[in-house]
C-alpha cells in the first residue's frame, strides 16, 4: 500500500481519537466513565501528544490544526500536575520526550526549554538507587528498566538539540548522561537486556543488583531505539544502531503471532491493565523513527521494518477498528475486541508509522 492509504487512515483515526477522547478543558486525552465523564490520563496523554506530533511533522497540512492542540495541552495539562512533575519519573520522562517532539515540529523553543527544564528532575535523581540508576517512583519501591531507557532516549535527544551546555569538566551535560545510561542498560552488571536475545526485560532486582529476569514488555525495546539512533548522530559510532537493529529483529522473531502480528504476549487477548494496552505502539513508533532517521543502514537491512510495520497497519485497519474508527488491542482481530483511549493511541501509532515509512 502507499503512503497516502496509511496517511488517510491516520487521519480518519485521529480524528475518531480526538471526538471520543479528548478533553480539551485538561487539555489531556482519558477514557469515558460510567457518566460519560472523561478521565485525565497522564503519562498516556504524553504519549498521544508525541503520536500527533508524529504525525504532524509528516503531514502538515492535512491538520493545520494540530499547533493548536499542542499549546492547548501545554496550557491547560498542568492543572492536574504543576510543570509536568508529578511522582513518578517515567511520567516526567514520557511528557520530555513529548514536549522535544513538539519542539522538533514547530521549532517553537518554549517547548523545548519545557523539556529540559522537567528532565533536571530526573537528572537530580540519578544514581540515587542502592543498584544505581533510576528509581520508578519518588517513593523509591522499584528500579525498572523503563524509566532508565526514557533517561537514555531523553538525554540523547537533548544532548543532540543542546549540544553546547557543558559539565563543569566541560563534557557534554545531556551526552554524558546518555552514555551512563546505555552503559547500566546494556554492559553493565546492572543490564536488563538479554545478551543472547536482545531483548530487555522489566527490571532491576534490588536484592543482587542485576536483572531480574522478569517480564519482557514491547515497550521495553521500542523506547531505546531512538536513543540509540540519537546516540549514533552524536558520536558517530554505527554499534549503537546496530544494536538497534538486533532488538528490532529480535522482537519481530519473537514478540509476534505467527502471521508477524505485534503481541503483547504477556496479557493478550483479553488481560492487559490500560498500561500495557498502549505498549505495543511505543514500539512501533521507536521502530518508525529508526527506519526514518537511523544512518548508515541499507535499504535490505530496513525491509523488513517497512514490511512490518505495513503488515501490522494492514491487520489493524482489517481486523481491528470498529465502526467508529477506534481501534482495539488485538491487531489480529478477535471476538470479543477491547476498546480504550490507549488501545487506539497504540494502533494510531502504529498507522502512523507505515504512513511515515512506506516508501510509495
Amino acid at each position: 500500500m502507499t503512503r497516502i492509504y496509511y496517511q488517510n487512515y491516520a487521519a480518519s483515526a485521529i480524528d475518531a481519537l480526538q471526538k471520543s477522547y479528548f478533553n480539551e478543558t485538561a487539555g489531556l486525552w482519558g477514557n469515558k466513565d460510567s457518566n460519560g465523564k472523561l478521565s485525565r490520563d497522564w503519562w498516556d496523554s504524553a504519549n498521544v501528544l508525541t503520536t500527533m506530533a508524529n504525525y504532524y511533522e509528516k503531514y502538515p497540512t492535512t491538520a493545520p490544526w494540530m499547533p493548536d492542540l499542542f499549546a492547548t495541552v501545554f496550557r491547560n495539562a498542568p492543572s492536574r500536575f504543576h510543570d509536568f512533575v508529578n511522582d513518578y519519573y517515567d511520567d516526567e520522562l514520557w511528557w520530555v520526550l513529548a514536549w522535544i517532539q513538539v519542539y522538533d515540529v514547530t521549532g517553537d523553543v518554549t517547548y523545548l526549554n519545557t523539556a529540559a527544564d522537567l528532565y533536571e528532575d530526573s537528572k537530580s535523581a540519578w544514581g540515587n538507587t542502592p543498584c544505581g540508576g533510576l528509581w520508578w517512583d519518588k517513593s523509591n519501591s522499584a528500579v525498572n528498566t523503563i524509566e532508565n531507557e526514557l533517561y537514555l532516549t531523553a538525554s540523547a535527544k537533548l544532548a543532540n538539540r543542546l549540544p553546547d551546555k557543558k559539565t563543569s569538566s566541560g563534557q557534554g551535560y545531556y551526552f554524558e548522561q546518555a552514555l551512563a545510561a546505555y552503559a547500566y542498560l546494556v554492559t553493565d552488571s546492572t543490564a536488563t537486556m538479554d545478551p543472547t536475545t536482545h531483548l530487555f526485560n522489566d527490571g532491576i532486582s534490588m536484592s543482587t543488583c542485576k536483572s531480574n529476569s522478569g517480564i519482557i514488555f514491547t515497550y521495553n525495546q521500542g523506547v531505546i531505539l531512538s536513543g540509540l539512533t540519537e546516540l549514533s548522530w552524536s558520536t558517530s559510532n554505527h554499534s549503537f544502531v546496530a544494536l538497534a537493529v538486533q532488538i528490532s529483529n529480535a522482537v519481530l522473531a519473537r514478540l509476534t503471532t505467527p502471521e508477524g502480528i505485534l503481541q503483547e504476549k504477556v496479557c493478550e487477548p483479553d488481560a492487559c491493565n490500560v498500561d500495557e494496552q498502549q505498549f505495543k505502539g511505543i514500539f512501533t513508533r521507536n521502530l518508525a523513527f529508526l527506519v526514518e532517521r537511523a544512518t548508515g543502514l541499507d535499504s535490505q537491512t530496513l525491509a523488513p521494518f517497512r514490511d512490518f510495520l505495513a503488515l501490522n497497519a494492514d491487520s489493524i485497519i482489517h481486523h481491528d477498528t470498529d465502526k467508529d474508527n477506534i481501534m482495539g488491542v488485538v491487531w489480529s482481530g478477535t471476538e470479543k475486541p477491547v476498546y480504550s483511549l490507549e488501545t487506539d493511541a497504540s494502533a494510531l501509532d502504529t498507522l502512523v508509522a507505515a504512513a511515515i515509512t512506506s516508501v510509495n
